[in-house]
């Protein structure tokens, strides 16, 4: 099996828990506990908008998603912000998350060494070149909201 076909079969899995760990919360999808910024349906909508952000936007074109999907999901972005906007629900997220990936793997699939006209360097100081970089980097990112997903799973239990 290569490379690539390993990192979708992993990411696959991945974001099966994540969307298991969002559902297993989702009558308190949108409350926001003492001392965090987000909620699940955000970190939800947020591992749709990353890979895009990764990949596509990196390589200089459209996300490919709805354009409100940064404003509601992007890195710094809270749902405290979204007001009386039509954010999708959590169901409607979690369906996406899986229809998404799909698409994001489909669409780079032949492009994983096309080169990014700028590195991009990220919060972690990893340096992304290519798709398959950005995909690479999407895999990890997912880990950590895993991670806050469980964290935030316990506080909305406390």
């Amino acid at each position: 099996m290569d490379t690539f076909s390993i990192l979708k079969e992993q990411t696959f899995v991945a974001r099966g828990k994540i969307a298991t760990l969002a559902t297993a919360h989702s009558s308190r999808a949108d409350h926001i506990p003492p001392g965090w910024n987000n909620n699940v349906r955000w970190h939800v909508g947020h591992l749709i908008t990353t890979p895009r952000r990764l990949t596509s936007l990196l390589l200089g074109e459209d996300m490919a998603i709805p354009e409100e999907y940064s404003t509601w999901f992007a890195k710094g972005t809270s749902p405290r912000d979204w007001g009386s906007d039509p954010v999708p629900t959590l169901p409607e997220l979690v369906a996406e998350l899986s229809a998404e990936t799909r698409r994001v793997f489909s669409d780079m699939e032949n492009r994983l060494s096309d080169s990014f006209p700028k590195p991009y360097e990220t919060s972690l100081g990893v340096v992304l070149k290519t798709p398959a970089d950005g995909l690479t980097m999407s895999f990890i990112h997912d880990g950590i909201h895993v991670g806050l997903l469980l964290a935030l799973g316990r506080a909305l239990n406390s």
